[in-house]
Parts: structure tokens; sequence; C-alpha cells
């Protein structure tokens, strides 16, 4: 299995690679991430990650306070797309035509 630690380094030239060992943690396993990975990820004790599993593969991203719109458009769906809608009656010029 691979884990990957996918964190935005702001002004990074090179990617930093540290092995890391699981430990159990409960009913869980842990991975503890050495200071220098933290530090160059600009992440901290308390901060949210959200985890993506594929086959063989872990990757931990931080969670973004605002999402992207390639995020947002990316969960847009015919299920839950709706159609315009009107909330007044339409007077002078606001009325457009399309």
């Amino acid at each position: 299995m691979r884990l990957r630690l996918l964190l935005p380094v702001v002004g990074c030239g090179y990617t930093l690679f540290m092995k890391a060992q699981l430990a159990r943690w409960g009913d869980s396993l842990a991975v503890r991430i050495p200071k220098p990975a933290a530090q160059k990820a600009h992440i901290k004790e308390g901060d949210f990650l959200e985890i993506e599993i594929s086959e063989g593969c872990i990757e931990l991203r931080r969670i973004s306070r605002v999402p992207s719109l390639r995020k947002l458009i990316a969960q847009i769906t015919p299920e839950n797309r709706y159609g315009e809608i009107s909330t007044a009656l339409e007077l002078g010029k606001e009325a457009v035509e399309w």
C-alpha cells in the first residue's frame, strides 16, 4: 500500500519524501507525520484532512475552507440541477430577454 500526503506547499520547488510506519490507535490505524513534512505542508494539529482511497493508495489532502470552482462544478448532476425560478414580477428595465 502506498500512502501519499498531498498538501499544497507554497513556494516549494521540490518534493519531500519521507518514510512513516503505521501504528494501531484503538480499532484504527494511525500514521505520524514527521515535523519537517508538516512544516513544509503548512499543517498543524487540529487541521482537517480529506482521505481519498484507491486500490493500494491512500491520499491525504488539507480541506480547503472555500471549495474550488472545479470541485463545485464536478458535483453538479442532472438530479441536483434545477431550472430558472422567478421571485417577483419584472418591472421596468430589469426585464431581460434571452
